[in-house]
Order: structure tokens, then sequence, then C-alpha cells
């Protein structure tokens, strides 16, 4: 069979989806997919058509097989620069090889001790019965664990408000109701976005000024590999180290507080599970705090990341562009159009997952995983562009459980099931309402 486009789902005149999208654009991925299968077209007149693909078939072809066929988006080039999330071809190769030894396993597990002080610092200011967004504590904790750690940088609770407040704000290029439309169109988030990110390529000029004359130019982070690199090589340039920062400063502290903020919110919503998981860290640890050499030991936390990565994967989709007109597994696509690969849907796919809808950790048991498609389960990708920050998100994710459970129980405040919201990382719409209590 020849191959074709992919098929359109049922649209309204003049807006296309814009308006399904916007209104629930989860919903729509699935009706979409009920209605024209596992690829599908989005019509979205004020930009261009955005192919949809829901199969790991078509993961393997887009990320292994026909890799060299696809580009990094300019939306991630408008919000990253030049750094390592949106650069492609030698110049992404170069980048990789340069940065890959500081997020070597053997060279991460030494930042495990940082983790645990990060997080026991901000318990301190933690109150019995008190009740928060747990998004927004996760996101302040992962900041200040990735300064600590990458930058050499201590960041104490309630410090940095503002330049917390933007690197969220990164996020905004990449809301629904900007996405949808063209580039130049000013919306208010993206006037956030432009705003954010000028503060935070000051604060990043800052930073590495600072360190260009400190100790920490003799330090084993981020920092000084990238001055080392600058100064062995005049081909990387500042705006070069610049963007290195910024997609640092984002990359590596909201995937992760997602994760921990999601599964935190799976096990309030689900007891028995959580008691399993106190009782492990009970078990283990026996009241110290929790080091490298401990890990190996939390099953039961290992698994609740998992299925946490399962069930609320941070990055739902990865955007491509085609370089060229192309065809593969029945479906051909354009030059220049954009492709989607929806994570979120194939991790929720019941051909792969039994009650997908349910939180099982104890579904990564047995055979499991090596029964499962390859493709059916990446939450930090897959192929040559895996996160580069695997290993490093993994760990600190076990490391914040760990040291929190040992000293709270979380409780879910709320009545109904959180509403998720897409942006380059899934969000909830409303916030996770938990309240902590003192164990």
């Amino acid at each position: 069979m020849p191959a074709h486009l992919p098929s359109s789902p049922a649209r309204y005149p003049l807006i296309g989806h814009a308006l399904q999208f916007a209104n629930s654009p989860f919903d729509f991925v699935e009706n979409s997919v009920t209605e024209c299968g596992d690829a599908y077209r989005m019509v979205l007149p004020a930009v261009d058509d955005v192919y949809v693909l829901c199969h790991p078939d078509y993961y393997k072809d887009v990320l292994v097989t026909e890799v060299d066929s696809f580009t990094k988006t300019t939306d991630f080039r408008e919000a990253f620069g030049s750094g390592l999330l949106s650069t492609d071809g030698q110049q992404w190769r170069e980048q990789r090889d340069m940065l890959q030894p500081l997020f070597y396993r053997d060279h991460i597990n030494g930042f495990a001790e940082q983790m645990v002080t990060c997080t026991q610092r901000r318990l301190d200011s933690w109150n019995d019965g008190a009740t928060g967004n747990i998004e927004v504590e996760m996101r302040d904790l992962t900041f200040e664990i990735l300064f600590a750690t990458l930058f050499g940088q201590e960041i104490e609770p309630g410090e940095r408000a503002e330049l917390r407040t933007a690197a969220d704000n990164l996020n905004e290029w990449f809301v629904p109701s900007s996405w949808m439309l063209p580039n130049w169109v000013p919306t208010p988030a993206r006037r956030r976005f432009k705003q954010s990110k000028t503060l935070l390529r000051e604060e990043v000029q800052s930073i590495f000024a600072d360190s260009r004359g400190g100790e920490q130019t003799d330090g084993d982070n981020l920092l000084s590999q990238l001055f080392a690199a600058r100064q062995s090589t005049s081909d990387l340039s500042m705006e070069e180290i610049e963007d290195h920062l910024m997609t640092m400063v984002f990359a590596g502290y909201e995937t992760t507080a997602t994760a921990l903020a999601f599964a935190w919110y799976s096990l309030s919503r689900n007891p028995d599970i959580r008691q399993e998981f106190h009782d492990e860290l009970e078990a283990v640890l026996g009241g110290r705090p929790p080091s490298y050499d401990d890990l190996a030991e939390l099953d039961v936390t290992d698994r609740i990341i998992k299925e946490t990565l399962r069930q609320y994967p941070p990055i739902h989709t990865i955007p491509r562009q085609t370089a060229t007109d192309i065809e593969f597994a029945g479906v051909r696509i354009p030059e220049g159009k954009e492709v989607h690969l929806s994570i979120i849907h194939t991790h929720r796919d019941q051909q792969f997952y039994d009650e997908p809808q349910e939180f099982k950790p104890d579904r990564w048991t047995g055979s499991f995983e090596d029964e499962l498609h390859d493709f059916a389960y990446i939450p930090f990708g897959a192929g040559r562009r895996t996160c580069i920050g695997r290993e490093f998100s993994l760990l600190e994710s076990k490391i914040v459980l760990a040291t929190i459970g040992q000293q709270f129980r979380l409780e879910w405040e709320g009545n109904n099931d959180v509403e998720l919201e897409p942006q380059i990382t899934i969000n909830s719409k409303n916030g996770i309402q938990l309240s902590s209590h003192k164990l």
C-alpha cells in the first residue's frame, strides 16, 4: 500500500482544530486517535498543519531509523537559542560530547549528598499540617538542587524569587493559546516569556562572569566545563555558553519537579501504596538520611518513579520538524512540517498497559519491562538524543522522595482529579494542593 498523508479529524470551518485543541488538548488527542488512528493531522490555519504520531513504531522511525530526516522545531530555537535542546547535526554532536562527561553515572552519584542537604534545608521550613501547592514546592527545591550541583551556588529557600519566576516563565512560549499562533503575534504569555528570557540571560552572564574570576573555574561542574571549553577553543562563543546555561536552568529542574509533584499526588491518592513506600524507607534507612549506596534497595520507590513517569510523563510530546519529504510505516509527511510524538498517549494506551489510567507501580515487576515495546515507555526520549540528564533526574527523584518520605506524609486536599494542562512540560491547571503531616 502506498504511503499517504494522515487524515484529519472533524473540524470547524475557518478555525480548523484550534478551538477544540485549546479547550481540552489531551482530550483532543484521544478523540483524534479514535477517529483517525495512530497518525493524524491537526489543521491550525494561523500557523500550519501539525502531524501527530501516537504509536511506538512511529517513534522508532522518527527518533532512530529516520532520525536524520528530522530537525528540532523553531519554537525550541526561539526558547533555547543554540543550547543542546535546540541544535542539530555536527553542532549538536560537539555539544553533546563536551557536556556528556558531566552526566555520567559515576560523576552524578557524587551529587547525592548535596541533594539530601538541599532537600533537608527546604524541609526545615515545612510546618506540620500546612497545605500548599506541591508543584511550586518541588520546582523551588529542584531549582536549588540544580544551582548547588551544576553551578556550585547555594540558594536558600525564599531567595531569588525573581529568578525562579523567570525560569518558570520559559514555559510560557509553549502554552496552547500561543503555540497555535504565528511567532510574531505578541500574546501576554509571549511577552512574559521574552521578559523572563532577558532576565535569565543577564543572570547567566553574571554567573559565568563570576565563575571566571573565582574558584568555580577549578570545580567539577557545568560552569567549569564551559569555562575550560571556552579556553581550549575559539569555536565556543559566549552566546553559545549562555544558551547552554539557559537550557540547563530550564531543563535541569522543571522536568524533575513535575515528576516529583505528580509522584506525591499519586501517592496521596493511593494510601496503600503510600504506606508501602513509607514502610520501605523505614526498613532500608532506619531514620538516617539516604545515601547513594542505599538507593539500590529502594525497589518500591523506584517503581513509584517509573509509574509516575508513565502516567504523567513531564515531556508529554516530542516535537520535530521534517527536513525533507519523508515516508515511513505507510505515512507520508511533507518537508518543513511540524511533527509531534504523543508520549502521554502511548504511556496510557491499553495496547501496552493494563488499566492504564490506574496508578500501579507493581506493574514494573517480573518480566513486564522486558516484554514491553522498546518505544512504548520513553519518558526521556529515545535514540541518540535521549535526555542527557536522565541519570541525574532519576537520582534526584529517588533522593528527594526518600528524604521527604522519611519525615512527612502528604495528603490530597482536593475532591476531583487534577486537570492537566500541556506546556513544554505537563502541568496541573489549578495546582496540586497537598497537606504535609509530620511522621
